[in-house]
């Protein structure tokens, strides 16, 4: 029987594993509620522990070990050293959520906003405005646009942007020397996010970790940087994929082989129906960049790369392989274009696809148990053949999906890989 890591390697190599390999947790956009965590390990009677918020954008926690072993995880994520608002996630705190007791980073600084909801502040910092805020009734926090500096339209200054890639800091590579020390015994892939390597991240855009945001701080404005500034947006990426490839070396000069999977990007292309620029200008804009990242890992590393788009993103995957990204996740089916088989049979053999195997807008939170399960297993036999699949749901396992839906899930896939 393959090591997990074994497994997903074998995956990579478009070749048939002895099973498929699994994620939940594996990487930042694999995660599950906070809330549905502490129901998961009641369900599988597994010891009281708080859920650790793994970033609180999102309000996902970390599926700690012994929980993904119930699941069958064959990834382990090396947890993310800060969240999107520059919280640390070495030291923990209690608070609640919803009803649900959970533990935040210890330097996270919350204020009521005096309507029911939630502030939360850059760097724990409540000196400066708030840049995320939790709505009344709400699940999420939604990052806050505050640029302080409005874009001369004929002398643009996007200086400011390349505030968003930073160098490991020693603190952050010591930090992930433990966690590999705690999680190497388990044999699983080890995927790891050395840095901000993402270009023009809608999530990262406002700046939600960085106390003062300068350059172009409004999403939309960001989306249409490239056609009105294209050399202003290409300073910025030649400097933030500098700064990601020195990130590179250090990680591979601390942890070589030890690390299988890197995340490069979280840059979403596609919307639920369309894409969100035409390939022309991924091509010219945002190819280059990645490509410099992905073929330096190539030619000095063993790892492999991992690229997430969102979306009706069938159109744009040919510059994706181009790119050199040896994964997509969460492989959206339910958008427009991106039917499960249409997608393998064009695209199977030079992609690895990471997710797609159960649908997170409707079957899993409002199917039947029964209709989770025909659904994992119609996905599973589609991806599966010849490699190059890691079963994963379409994204992160969102609130208010029912333990018994993710059980069904979870019991399809072991049902599919003969472990029932």
């Amino acid at each position: 029987m393959m090591t997990s890591k074994e497994r997903v390697l074998t995956a990579f190599a478009h070749k048939e594993p002895d099973k498929v390999p699994v994620d939940f947790g594996g990487m930042c956009t694999s995660m599950v509620n906070c809330q549905v965590v502490a129901q998961l390990r009641d369900y599988y009677g597994l010891e009281k522990k708080l859920p650790r918020i793994n970033d609180m954008s999102t309000m996902t926690a970390f599926v700690d070990p012994d929980l993904g072993e119930a699941m069958g995880v064959d990834v382990q994520n090396l947890d993310n050293f800060g969240d999107t608002y520059g919280h640390h996630n070495d030291a923990w705190k209690e608070w609640e959520y919803r009803g649900t007791p959970i533990l935040i980073p210890a330097n996270a600084t919350l204020h009521d906003d005096g309507k029911g909801g939630t502030f939360v502040y850059p760097e724990g910092d409540d000196s400066v405005a708030p840049s995320g805020h939790l709505p009344a009734g709400g699940y999420y926090f939604d990052n806050l646009e505050r640029p302080e500096e409005e874009i001369d339209e004929d002398d643009p200054d996007l200086s400011g942007n390349v505030e968003d890639y930073m160098l490991a800091s020693d603190e952050q590579i010591a930090f992930h020397h433990k966690k590999l020390e705690e999680y190497k015994p388990l044999q699983r892939a080890i995927q790891v996010i050395p840095g901000y390597s993402c270009l023009g991240d809608a999530n990262n855009i406002p700046g939600p970790n960085i106390k003062h945001p300068r350059g172009v701080r409004r999403i939309a404005d960001w989306y249409m940087a490239p056609l009105l500034y294209p050399d202003e947006v290409e300073e910025v990426f030649d400097q933030g994929t500098d700064i990601a490839i020195q990130n590179f070396q250090k990680y591979w000069d601390e942890f070589g082989s030890d690390i299988d999977i890197i995340y490069i990007c979280g840059t979403d292309y596609g919307s639920q129906n369309s894409l969100m620029m035409s390939p022309d200008t991924y091509e010219e804009i945002y190819l280059p960049y990645y490509k410099k990242m992905c073929d330096w890992i190539h030619e000095h590393t063993t790892w492999k790369t991992l690229k997430h788009s969102c979306g009706a993103v069938f159109d744009m995957i040919p510059l994706f392989i181009e790119s050199g990204f040896d994964a997509l996740n969460p492989v959206q089916c339910s958008a427009t274009g991106m039917d499960p088989q249409r997608l393998k049979d064009t695209y199977g053999k030079d992609i690895l696809f990471w997710g797609g195997g159960v649908d997170t807008q409707h079957t899993l939170p409002f199917g039947t148990p029964e209709e989770v399960r025909e659904q994992v297993l119609q996905r599973l036999e589609i991806f599966s053949k010849d490699g190059g699949y890691i079963f994963n749901t379409i994204h992160n396992i969102q609130a208010n999906t029912p333990i018994e839906n993710i059980a069904a899930m979870v019991e399809a896939v072991k049902e599919f890989n003969g472990d029932r």
